[in-house]
């Protein structure tokens, strides 16, 4: 799964054996925090199966999720990386397989090995280049196309093949949909049931059926 990343799999051999040699493998349940937001960085995380979720606090102690990472895909680099404190909560969205790289071991590795620290340095530049992305859409996009183009990356991200077509099984609310498109959960579950309408997806309560990949591509990139 890493060694298909396309970030990762761009890294040398031997600098991608060094890293998943180091890593430690957790397998955890669903809910597990790793990180709260304000603890200090211990670790870099890699998704070998299942996701983690991103969460933010409100202040009435709410917590929604920002986004999600799914298999093959790294977080906690900038942390580890500027040794500063956890913006985000850190939990497994699913029941989840991870490496743990602690920051230690990390900094020492890149110490080592200049092509990790530049590569990681690209990697916050395509972050970085994706969030202007995503800003460009909130702002520009309507409402309806966001909703597709979120299904749609949650589908390549996620989907597996099943009976009613691609089933994204992630748990996920439609308050949690909405926190990743910054809309409101009124406003998400309208677009949603338009498309369920038209027989692009289905919903069953947390769990989303894409049922017409080709009608959901065409509304997503409108």
């Amino acid at each position: 799964m890493f060694h298909r990343n396309r970030w990762f799999g761009r890294l040398p051999e031997v600098v991608r054996h060094q890293v998943l040699a180091l890593c430690r493998v957790q397998r955890l349940p669903a809910g597990h925090v790793l990180a709260r937001r304000g603890d200090p960085a211990g670790a870099w995380y890699g998704v070998a199966a299942g996701a983690l979720s991103l969460c933010s606090v409100l202040p009435d102690g709410r917590s929604f999720r920002l986004n999600v990472i799914g298999p093959g895909r790294w977080w906690g680099d900038i942390a580890v990386i500027d040794g500063k404190v956890q913006d985000l909560d850190i939990q497994t969205q699913m029941a989840t397989t991870l490496l743990s790289l602690p920051r230690a071991d990390m900094l020492d590795l890149m110490q080592a090995r200049p092509d990790l620290r530049d590569a990681l340095l690209q990697l916050q530049c395509e972050r970085l280049r994706h969030l202007f992305r995503r800003t460009e859409e909130l702002q520009a996009l309507p409402l309806h196309q966001s909703v597709a183009r979120l299904v749609r990356r949650l589908g390549r991200e996620f989907g597996q093949a099943g009976e009613h077509g691609l089933c994204i099984d992630l748990n996920l609310t439609q308050s949690d949909l909405a926190a990743m498109i910054g809309a409101s959960r009124q406003r998400v579950n309208a677009s949603l049931r338009q498309l369920h309408k038209q027989q692009v997806i289905e919903l069953q309560s947390t769990r989303l059926w894409i049922r017409d990949e080709v009608a959901l591509r065409a509304i997503a990139d409108a």
